[in-house]
């Protein structure tokens, strides 16, 4: 990407804002539920958004991404926060580890629509009846042939917009040792199987989990490959906590090995 006029981009992302999402638009709550009608609004935001690379600016256009220099994004940015955009629950912990432990082919099914806003993923490593204890997951994923059957309840997350994906710790090796029995999958969270029960949290808004009932998953939704769950849950939780998920020699080799692959294709 060359030079980019830093003013003309300000006044077009400012321009955009300003006519989808007017002064007197009614934005929700944090502490509030999303009505439908309100949940499909902020759905085709995202999309408009995100086909401009403006939804995740610093991330390479090969992903969706725009691939702006850090100056321009921070232009985007900063015009986002001024003009109180609405939730888009990017889930940055889910999209490093997809980068740090997914496939390309992986990295194409989920990471490239999330950074152009076509979908949502969430990620639930807790269960209601774990409690912190990660590496004591009841959630099962039994091989079957080509394919795993999941059973069990993955919750709570209280993100506003419901995810069409969860990113989900499981166990696939029940007499394995701990730690090594773990496997992480990506499973759609809507369809046949799926039940999705609410809790009302004391600031109003509402927390999920979903009930997995017999749910077949193919071997290849599954990130980092089989009993290595807990190495990529790790990856997330240092996200999460303000890490980078992965030192900046492997960040660096991961870029190498993405260019190489996209200058290949």
């Amino acid at each position: 990407m060359g030079m980019i006029d830093l003013r003309a981009l300000q006044a077009a992302v400012r321009s955009w804002l300003q006519e989808n999402i007017p002064n007197d638009a009614v934005l929700p709550r944090r502490n509030e539920d999303l009505t439908p009608e309100m949940e499909e609004w902020i759905r085709a935001i995202r999309r408009d958004f995100g086909s401009r690379g403006w939804l995740a600016p610093r991330w390479p256009t090969y992903y969706g991404g725009g691939g702006f220099p850090p100056e321009a994004a921070d232009v985007i940015e900063e015009e986002m926060r001024r003009h109180r955009m609405p939730p888009f629950d990017l889930n940055n912990p889910f999209l490093v580890a997809l980068r740090v432990w997914g496939t390309e082919e992986q990295k194409a099914r989920w990471l490239t629509p999330t950074l152009r806003g076509e979908i949502t993923v969430c990620q639930i490593q807790s269960e209601p009846s774990t409690g912190s204890d990660l590496a004591s997951q009841e959630t099962t994923a039994i091989k079957d042939g080509d394919e795993y059957v999941v059973n069990g309840e993955k919750g709570y997350i209280a993100n506003q917009l419901t995810p069409d994906y969860a990113c989900i710790l499981v166990t696939t090796d029940p007499d394995g040792p701990k730690y090594e029995n773990l496997s992480m999958a990506i499973l759609r969270t809507k369809g046949t199987g799926i039940t999705v029960k609410k809790r009302q949290m004391i600031i109003g808004r509402s927390q999920r989990s979903f009930v997995i009932d017999n749910v077949r998953l193919p071997i290849e939704d599954v990130i980092g490959g089989e009993g290595n769950g807990w190495e990529v849950s790790q990856t997330l939780l240092d996200v999460e906590r303000g890490g980078w998920g992965v030192t900046l020699a492997q960040s660096k080799q991961i870029e190498i090995s993405e260019r190489e692959y996209w200058l290949n294709k």
